[in-house]
């Protein structure tokens, strides 16, 4: 198999992974309206939406034209610099919503006591899961002697969710 299938396939796989997590997220979130949930459930959609995208930049970077003669292989470092920037965006986004919530109910005692019981379990699930598919992203880029830019920032994206 070559470099470019285990890439396409490696993200196909991402991706069907994040569907899962992002429905997963979703369902704790309208079952519990825990605004941390929607905030996880977000991230992953977001990743979801680009592991899509990483899917169709690996299809169309080794298209070669007379402008690109090499493929358009530019694509995929814009991609990772591209989601890195919104992982820090999503990430200082969440920072002000939770900085928010905490002076509220420490300044003003605006606040309730959360059930946080049922979300227990579910958070250790999905950091499994997000670790376990950050693992998966970091090995098949290990076998294909980590050359792709795509693989590295998806692997980074899913350690990011999980670790958030």
């Amino acid at each position: 198999m070559n470099q470019k299938n285990i890439e396409q396939r490696s993200l196909v796989i991402g991706c069907i992974w994040l569907f899962a997590m992002g429905v997963a997220a979703l369902t704790a979130y309208f079952s519990t309206r825990l605004e941390a949930l929607f905030v996880d459930a977000y991230f992953t959609l977001i990743t979801l939406t680009t592991g899509l995208l990483s899917i169709v930049i690996s299809k169309i970077s080794t298209q070669v034209s007379k402008r690109f003669p090499n493929g358009l292989f530019v694509l995929e470092p814009l991609y990772a610099f591209f989601q890195s920037l919104l992982t820090i965006v999503l990430l200082l986004i969440s920072l002000m919503t939770v900085s928010s919530k905490a002076y509220q109910y420490f300044v003003y005692g605006h606040g309730q006591l959360l059930n946080i019981a049922p979300v227990i379990p579910y958070e250790i699930v999905m950091v499994i899961l997000s670790l376990t598919l950050s693992w998966f992203y970091q090995l098949q880029n290990k076998k294909i002697h980590n050359i792709s830019t795509l693989l590295s920032a998806e692997t980074k994206g899913a350690m990011i969710d999980g670790v958030m």
